[in-house]
């Protein structure tokens, strides 16, 4: 037995160090400071026509020649590094002082600005100083490295440079020197320039220069090159620049508002972007696709709701200045959390003013578009799952399982702490299959054993997830080394865990396949079992325990009618490997819902499926169970080959409903099924109509009331409905409270 039994492929096991670990999550460059500055050079396609625009309103650059042109894509000099970052320092809040004399031997010509930066960085310790500085040199990318770590030293709280010169990242007992490194820089550079490139490595304001030849993230170095050596032009001095700042105080003048993944982070700066504490901020939220919904014709609010958790929003009012308001801390921020994220993206809105304020049509508001998919949240558990849910698989053939991390609410992208990817093992146990000596009568399906001449094959298999949250592994067999006879040939057996300090959820909670409870873990090697696939050759089974009979009803719920209401379910026929049977007939009863007669005796296509269409007459609720029975083997007997499934007749919802159990939602067709089975209302809504939500902790919830598009932004966080119907048609105005669970 060779290798090739075991994962046929997946996807890479990247090194866990593989990544900007201290990447920022907000950035300085954003609302204002992304306004045009209309250098006539830098096109709307240009690469670096943000972070151009960005260092453009900080005043770190005020062009070239007469101011009209930026000129990105010439070098950059050492001087005009230096009056670059000097004048980044001011927007960030370092005072540099006066230029106490030069601390180097060349700079005669060089224009006052520039000498007087030069001197101020040399002076502060951010360059080393001494000998010459050859001011009119092109900068490397080495050197801007130097010139970065020396400026966030000074600048951002999460780099310092300790006594011995290491340069340590984060803060408090957490910070520590740089664990990625390019090759190229590693083997051109002396060690504390090689540590700088490393730094702005894991701080995300390099991404590398090119690929580089040898590519194997499964370990280090990175698999790009940084090219040390390299010139910068101010194209991308700018990009460097403004990642930069992204971990200073710097933002733009006023109040913005950006999302780090899980929080909304509120800013405020004065006119010389230096923060601002005690700024009361009011913040509100709609759904991205009803934006032009948000506001009257005033300027006033209009389908909006508050931020923050449910019991505990922000703010006592909506859309107005009060005390109960988001109030920035020292550092000029404030923080609400965002949660969930509306299908389509969510968008907020930041301003402040003075108490008892409300927006009007003059109010300053500074707006914010979450897109779908952005939240980072950690993952507390994961899904392992396969679209092949047959008994056996083909010989030959592959079977593809997925690892999908998530939380309570869904898919999730990042491991356990929010941030990195999970780092996963998966162990494969391969055994051999061989016929069984005893078996007297294989014309009835050849019986096997455990190969006795042969070990099972164990096999580890590392897996990493990818910007999804997931990660993908197949599992195959051997190769037939007995071709004559047609049976089962191996077993695969699959179990997972996570990897030590791989970032990955607990071994307790592990869902296997469509389950609603964690598998439970091995209490010795702590190993999930995923189940074994078996590969086999043996023929496409007719026999009543190798077939799976199923019913899948067009809809589970459906709308009762006095007049008569249709319905389809199909059947379908597949053997043990989960191919169709064809040419065989079914039937199809329904029992529990009235007189339905449904066809008669049809025959499956091609594809080992039939529809019937039937129709039910009657308004009333009612749990019908549908059964379908195969003649499979044509016997003429089905006992053996049947599947069953129920739907869920609703009634139309009666004058008052209290607290009944949310079963299905249609927000385009504005229809909520809820009840319990045998009794589902079908609640029928629109825009004319009230609603409410009523949220918070036991004992104290609270019920407010709701806009219509607020309701139907709700309703997936709702578990119950309850309900006051006055009449039907578009006129009447019915009373509808959503119930969230409680906090």
């Amino acid at each position: 037995m060779v290798a090739s039994l075991l994962a046929v492929g997946a996807n890479p096991a990247g090194a866990d160090t593989d990544t900007a670990d201290h990447a920022a999550k907000t950035g300085a460059c954003v609302g204002d400071a992304l306004g045009d500055q209309m250098f006539t050079d830098v096109s709307d396609m240009h690469a670096f026509k943000d972070a151009i625009n960005c260092i453009a309103y900080y005043g770190i650059t005020n062009g070239t020649g007469d101011g009209s042109t930026y000129s990105p894509n010439q070098d950059v000099t050492r001087a005009e590094m230096a009056l670059f970052i000097a004048r980044a320092a001011g927007v960030a809040g370092v005072d540099l002082g006066d230029a106490m004399g030069d601390e180097f031997d060349d700079l005669d010509g060089v224009w006052q600005e520039a000498r007087d930066a030069i001197n101020q960085l040399a002076d502060n310790g951010m360059i080393s100083s001494g000998g010459d500085y050859r001011p009119d040199d092109a900068m490397t990318r080495a050197e801007m490295a130097h010139f970065l770590v020396g400026f966030l030293a000074e600048a951002a709280s999460n780099v310092t440079i300790d006594s011995s010169g290491a340069i340590l990242l984060g803060t408090g007992g957490t910070a520590a020197a740089a664990d990625d490194w390019f090759a190229d820089a590693r083997a051109a550079l002396p060690r504390s320039s090689d540590a700088e490139v490393s730094a702005i490595y894991e701080l995300g304001i390099t991404k590398g220069a090119s690929a580089a030849a040898v590519q194997d993230d499964t370990m280090p170095p990175l698999d790009l090159n940084y090219e040390p050596h390299g010139t910068v032009n101010r194209g991308e001095m700018a990009a460097f620049i403004t990642r930069a700042l992204a971990h200073t105080p710097a933002r733009p003048e006023g109040v913005s508002a950006q999302y780090d993944g899980t929080n909304v982070v509120l800013s405020a700066r004065d006119g010389n972007f230096a923060p601002v504490e005690n700024v009361v901020i009011d913040v509100f939220r709609t759904d991205t696709g009803g934006a032009d919904l948000a506001f009257r014709a005033d300027g006033s609010c209009g389908e909006v709701s508050r931020m923050g958790e449910s019991g505990s929003e922000v703010g006592t009012y909506i859309c107005e200045i009060d005390s109960a308001d988001e109030i920035t801390g020292g550092d000029g921020n404030a923080s609400v959390p965002l949660g969930s994220i509306d299908d389509g993206g969510t968008t907020v809105w930041a301003w402040t003013g003075d108490n008892e304020d409300k927006v009007d049509g003059d109010t300053n508001l500074f707006r914010l578009d979450v897109p779908e998919g952005a939240s980072t949240s950690m993952a507390d558990r994961a899904r392992v799952s396969t679209e092949h849910s047959a008994a056996k698989a083909h010989l030959g053939s592959s079977v593809l399982y997925t690892v999908q991390l998530q939380d309570a609410n869904g898919n999730v992208t990042v491991g356990a702490d929010g941030k990195k990817p999970a780092s996963l093992l998966v162990r494969l146990t391969t055994t051999a299959l061989i016929p069984d000596p005893s078996d007297t009568n294989p014309d009835d399906g050849q019986d096997v054993i455990d190969d006795p001449a042969g070990s099972s094959l164990l096999s580890t298999l590392p897996l990493t997830t990818d910007g999804d949250g997931k990660a993908t592994f197949s599992v195959a067999g051997g190769p037939d080394t007995m071709t004559s006879v047609k049976a089962d040939k191996y077993r695969v057996g699959i179990e997972i865990r996570v990897r030590p300090d791989g970032n990955g959820p607990a071994n307790t909670a592990y869902y296997i396949g469509n389950a609603t409870t964690p598998a439970s873990p091995d209490g010795t090697t702590g190993l999930i079992t995923v189940g074994p696939v078996i590969f086999s050759t043996e023929a496409g089974s007719r026999a009543a325990a190798d077939v799976t009979v199923a019913v899948t009803p067009a809809a589970d719920f459906v709308a009762a009618a006095a007049r008569g209401a249709s319905a389809r379910a199909t059947v379908s026929v597949t053997d043990q490997y989960g191919d169709p049977v064809p040419n065989i007939w079914c039937s199809l009863a329904s029992t529990g819902a009235g007189d339905i007669t449904i066809g008669g005796n049809r025959n499956v296509g091609s594809d080992g499926a039939y529809t019937f269409r039937y129709e039910r007459v009657g308004d009333t609720a009612a749990t019908e169970t549908l059964t379908a029975s195969c003649d499979q083997d044509g016997d003429d007997q089905t006992t053996a080959d049947t599947g069953t499934d129920t739907v869920e007749w609703a009634a139309a919802a009666g004058a008052t409903g209290t607290t009944a159990d949310i079963r299905e939602v249609d927000t385009d067709a504005n229809i909520i099924f809820a009840g319990d089975d045998g009794s589902v209302s079908v609640v029928r809504y629109d825009s004319n109509d009230r609603f409410n939500i009523e949220s918070g902790a036991s004992g104290s919830r609270t019920t407010v009331a709701s806009t219509y598009a607020g309701f139907e932004r709700s309703i997936s966080d709702a578990d119950t409905l309850s309900w006051t119907i006055v009449g039907s048609g578009s006129r009447a105005v019915n009373t509808y409270t959503l119930h969230k669970p409680a906090t």
